[in-house]
């Protein structure tokens, strides 16, 4: 019984070394190529995602915002459609879309806020999406200490450098796909006709009493928000994403339209002029095409270019500015 005894704990006493000896291995090699793949990202080679989701994207947006050590000097907050506005639409200049796809401007107004350095301009999405509280899944990474630290310092650890995003990026890529091009974009007149008919006949309600009252409450919530952003030297201009003549013009838009005009008057809140009528163009009833998200784009900036609209101290030379 003593003899088994001892040999059982000089076994122990032997595992013991191979298991740490193992167990260093391990770690080293894990740190060697983690090293390894810090150096590949910081040096360019390996390239950043865009996200292959949703979520990722708006992760992937926020971050680039927060992290970067560009301050951009125009910021667009929305929901998914002022998302259309690809920042490549406004020709080179300095405008950063951190719109939210299913989100809304609340999410922005969180990110803005947490960014140190503010703004010059910040253009604000507002309709029946500002009802859409802060995502907590893009604002709570960021908020988080030590998550924030880490990801402050160490890139690698950013949703855009995710190894398995890279690779399908490299594969869609590889395959020619623009990744611009949402597979929403695509599709038939037919199947657009049925869409459009169908956010037409939802739309013919008049504003339900519980949407009116969410909208004022969160109204009030965001005017807190923009005050608090004004105060520190930024210029706000809300604005709206238009949309199809025949959904704008049913009852349900009309009176969203009349609640949050008399929600922010025009007479404390600067609104981004509404765009001579036209017939614009969605693919499913919300979000424009990409020629007509081009061309509010193509407004947006022809607005903030035009001196007599630029207020005192923010005339900004576009032509100079990096993002």
């Amino acid at each position: 019984m003593h003899l088994y005894t001892s040999n059982s704990k000089g076994s122990v006493g032997l595992y013991r070394p191979k298991m740490m000896r193992s167990l260093s291995r391990t770690l080293l090699v894990s740190l060697f190529f983690l090293v390894l793949y810090w150096t590949l990202v910081v040096g360019g080679v390996i390239p950043s995602s865009e996200g292959i989701n949703q979520r990722q994207v708006n992760q992937i947006k926020a971050e680039r915002y927060i992290y970067s050590a560009l301050d951009p000097k125009v910021v667009l907050i929305g929901s998914s459609l002022t998302s259309e506005l690809l920042e490549k639409y406004f020709d080179g200049t300095p405008v950063k879309n951190i719109a939210i796809s299913g989100g809304s401007s609340q999410t922005g107004l969180k990110l803005v806020t947490l960014k140190l350095k503010k703004p010059e301009i910040l253009l604000v999405e507002l309709n029946y999406t500002l009802i859409l509280k802060p995502e907590a899944n893009i604002i709570g990474p960021i908020q988080h200490p030590l998550l924030n630290l880490v990801k402050t310092w160490l890139p690698i650890f950013r949703e855009e450098y995710q190894p398995v995003s890279i690779f399908v990026s490299y594969l869609k890529n590889r395959s020619g796909a623009d990744p611009d091009l949402a597979s929403t974009q695509v599709v038939s007149e037919d199947l657009r006709a049925k869409l459009i008919a169908r956010v037409v006949e939802r739309s013919q309600n008049h504003l339900s009493p519980e949407t009116k009252q969410q909208i004022t409450e969160q109204s009030q919530i965001i005017k807190q928000q923009l005050v608090e952003i004004q105060n520190q030297g930024v210029r706000l201009i809300l604005f709206n994403v238009p949309g199809e003549p025949k959904i704008a013009n049913t009852p349900e838009k009309q009176e969203e339209h009349l609640l949050i005009r008399s929600l922010f008057p025009q007479d404390t809140f600067e609104w981004l002029p509404e765009p001579a009528p036209a017939d614009w163009t969605t693919y499913d009833g919300i979000h424009l095409v990409r020629p007509d998200a081009k061309k509010f784009a193509d407004f947006i900036i022809d607005y903030l270019m035009d001196s007599a609209n630029l207020t005192t101290g923010h005339h900004i030379n576009f032509s100079r500015i990096k993002v």
